[in-house]
């Protein structure tokens, strides 16, 4: 397993990169349309199209460089491993297909604006360009690509690479262009992908095939109803059996139609025939795709057995569920929407603006329920974002069902349920931590008021922080430096307490105050440095480390103003050497102690640290779950490895990697700025519903996260809403945020507009 760098599964290919700048590239019989992949599978379509590709990757070598090193059989292919660019380059000699729904639509300004390329008014549709065009567009690992100008493809991966793989790009769409007149076709348009390979840019993917190219037949041919010898016709066919995909919200590959086995027989013939007419019209009756596969024949570098298992194991289930409807919770359900074999996304989130063709709702909250819902959905992977389901029990009300949860057990939710427990568990693991005091809020309400009047009374001074021992929605943390903080803690304890008590009384979760009878709370020591955030998914005793964030608590600058859920996250965060050993240290007496203990941990750990000046880590917290905001920032770089991990754990199945134990999962090379715009009155007063308004659209740059944003576009959270943005660096993503948020107003219900309230320095150390 020391060999395998990476694994990718698409619509139609899988593949898995080496150490030594190889990879295995497979071509798989599923089919996709509209960017979904549809549950049935086309006879012989694999070997199909990876003879017509490798026959194609021969015949252009003479115009560039390809990467293709030779077969493996008749569905594997050896290639080099370039570092793709990513843009796909989109050569057109005709206006058909989405350029001429765009252009229909909304005309030749709009294709200039996304493309920038200037067509004549009153273009008929499938009418032939005088030269061809290219309209490139971004290349989306997961999910739409996005359409580009010529000059923004030059700022993404230079001018002069721009040029040379656009110059080629014509040189190869007119190769083909000829290619396919010799076969009585018409090349309509197609994709080319390329990349850069020990100093060369090369071809990569697949070149004129059927799946990447649109070809019509040329005989008697009919613009207004071209015969289409491609896999446009899939297409045609869907269309004939559910009409326009665009007007269907839910995920078109979940229609009724694909139930009736009939319907789902004949496609299946339909298009099988449609491909053994494609391959007879490229290739001929004279090689069969065996005899391809055999004359371009090289060794497996690993065995086939290898990398079935692999690709079989990075598979996701159809169906997955994600239980809480935060911030946090978006993104893990974005992040699993995305993956292209995921069919549904169910979300136990109530009324959200979390709409996607793969959305679903779970109209329950309870454990229990949620556990038998998923039963009902069958649903075959349940993600618990918020700490109260795991602290009531999701995972035992899952695993009745067999279901794959990733939240680990009561006993071990403990370590955020009760601070005093999780204190004692540290301890005993020896892990560095504050000193801390045990102490019922009866003698600390009585400490806290005699200070007040005599501020020399025995084993109390301040600095220190107070901490509620169970759940208390994020407001059980309190920082004491003065007088004044005393006053606010003991006034925010008196009026939150009673809810804390109902709280803590219904979590399935031992605490200490439940044991006890009465709320406890600890006393500790305050201490001094940078606040780091480091999310491991623990796997009994091994772990693997998320990319290391920064949280920003305090509701404003400068970490001044009270505590909040959060109010921006930047990842990844660079930690010395010193600091991360100290780290993985943590982590591995605490699973070391649980398995000590009979309570082996499955599931995130979020390891709340405090950095001193000497580099020593001072772990603060432990939470059971993804951090929010944290997780924002952390999901959206994340590869298919992570998922295979993490979809193991649920299943309590060891590591497929366990020879990758303790070190940071793959992620891309991008920097992330997460920052919540707030209602003005949070954290301190209950938020009136407002709708989000936006002044104008906001960039490509940025994304927008509806964390508390309900169907209609009102805000039903303090923290309604963040702008999530990427880039070469903290700054680049930093000024593409700050310079869209304010696009975006609260209209309260008498129409008048009041800003979002947000921090603007998050980040900014990294200037």
């Amino acid at each position: 397993m020391t060999l395998i760098q990476n694994i990718y599964i698409g619509k139609v290919r899988n593949s898995i990169s080496l150490a030594n700048k190889l990879r295995i590239l497979q071509t798989s019989n599923r089919i996709s349309a509209f960017d979904f992949i549809f549950p049935f599978e086309i006879n012989n379509k694999a070997e199909i199209l990876q003879a017509i590709s490798t026959w194609y990757f021969k015949k252009t070598n003479h115009i560039i460089e390809n990467h293709l090193i030779g077969s493996l059989d008749t569905t594997h292919v050896l290639v080099k491993e370039a570092n793709v660019f990513p843009i796909e380059i989109v050569v057109r000699g005709y206006l058909s297909g989405s350029l001429w729904r765009l252009y229909k639509e909304k005309g030749p300004q709009e294709i200039n604006h996304q493309y920038g390329i200037l067509l004549p008014n009153g273009m008929q549709q499938n009418q032939k360009f005088p030269e061809p065009i290219i309209t490139p567009t971004t290349k989306a690992e997961m999910g739409h690509d996005m359409p580009i100008t010529a000059e923004i493809a030059k700022n993404l991966i230079g001018a002069d690479k721009w040029n040379f793989i656009a110059k080629k790009s014509i040189e190869l769409f007119q190769f083909g262009t000829q290619e396919a007149l010799a076969k009585n076709l018409i090349l309509v348009d197609t994709k080319y992908e390329m990349g850069e390979y020990d100093g060369r840019i090369i071809l990569v993917d697949e070149v004129h095939t059927p799946d990447s190219s649109r070809y019509w037949i040329a005989d008697n041919l009919d613009l207004s109803n071209p015969k289409q010898m491609s896999k446009e016709f899939l297409r045609e066919e869907l269309i004939k059996l559910f009409g326009n995909p665009e007007n269907i919200k839910d995920n078109p590959a979940n229609h009724p139609f694909f139930k009736d086995e009939k319907i789902v027989h004949d496609l299946i013939e339909k298009v099988t025939i449609r491909y053994q007419e494609l391959y007879q019209t490229f290739i001929g009756s004279e090689k069969t795709p065996l005899q391809i596969a055999n004359e371009q024949k090289v060794v497996w570098p690993i065995f086939p057995d290898t990398f079935k298992e692999i690709i079989n194991a990075a598979i996701m289930p159809k169906n997955v569920l994600v239980i809480g409807n935060g911030g946090r919770d978006y993104s893990i359900y974005s992040s699993f929407q995305k993956l292209p074999e995921v069919s549904t996304v169910f979300c136990a989130a109530g009324k959200r603006l979390w709409d996607s063709p793969k959305f679903a709702s779970c109209p329950v909250s309870n454990v229990n329920e949620i556990a038998q819902f998923a039963a009902n959905q069958k649903v075959g992977l349940v993600i618990a974002g918020p700490e109260l389901p795991i602290a009531n029990g999701i995972a035992p009300a899952c695993e009745k069902f067999n279901i794959p949860i990733l939240a680990p057990s009561l006993a071990c939710a403990s370590l955020e349920a009760s601070k005093i427990i999780c204190k004692e568990i540290v301890e005993a693991a020896n892990i560095k931590t504050a000193k801390s005091k045990i102490i019922s809020w009866k003698k600390l309400k009585l400490l806290l008021l005699n200070f007040l009047e005599n501020p020399s009374i025995p084993d109390f001074s301040l600095p220190c922080v107070l901490k509620y021992d169970s759940l208390a929605a994020g407001k059980g943390v309190f920082v004491l430096s003065n007088h004044e903080d005393i006053k606010q803690a003991l006034e925010s304890i008196e009026s939150n307490l009673p809810e804390w008590e109902i709280m803590t009384k219904s979590v399935e979760a031992p605490t200490y105050s439940n044991n006890k009878g009465e709320p406890y709370f600890l006393i500790e020591e305050t201490l001094i440095g940078e606040e780091i955030s480091v999310i491991a998914l623990c796997n009994n005793e091994q772990f693997r480390l998320l990319p290391i964030a920064r949280d920003y608590k305090r509701r404003n600058n400068n970490q001044t103003g009270p505590n909040t859920g959060g109010m921006g996250t930047i990842a990844p965060v660079e930690l010395s050497d010193r600091i991360m050993t100290q780290v993985k240290e943590t982590f591995t007496k605490i699973l070391k102690e649980l398995n000590h203990r009979k309570t082996p941990y499955y599931g995130f750990l979020f390891a709340g640290f405090m950095l001193d000046k000497e580099q020593n880590a001072w772990l603060l917290e432990f939470n059971c779950r993804l951090g929010d905001p944290e997780t924002q920032v952390i999901l959206p770089g994340l590869q298919r490895e992570f998922y295979i991990e993490l979809y193991r754990t649920a299943k309590k199945q060891a590591f497929l990697f366990p020879e990758k134990n303790a070190t940071p999962f793959l992620s891309d090379s991008l920097k992330r700025v997460f920052v919540v715009g707030a209602s003005p009155e949070y954290p301190e007063n209950s938020a009136p519903k407002r709708k989000i308004v936006f002044s104008e659209n906001l960039s490509k740059e940025c994304q927008f996260i509806p964390t508390a944003i309900e169907p209609d576009q009102s805000t039903s959270g303090g923290r309604a809403f963040g702008l999530l943005s990427s880039g070469k660096s903290i700054p680049i993503a930093r000024k593409n945020i700050y310079s869209q948020i304010e696009k975006i107003k609260l209209k309260n219900i008498d129409n008048s507009l009041v800003n979002p309230h947000y921090r603007t320095d998050i980040g900014q150390e990294f200037e």
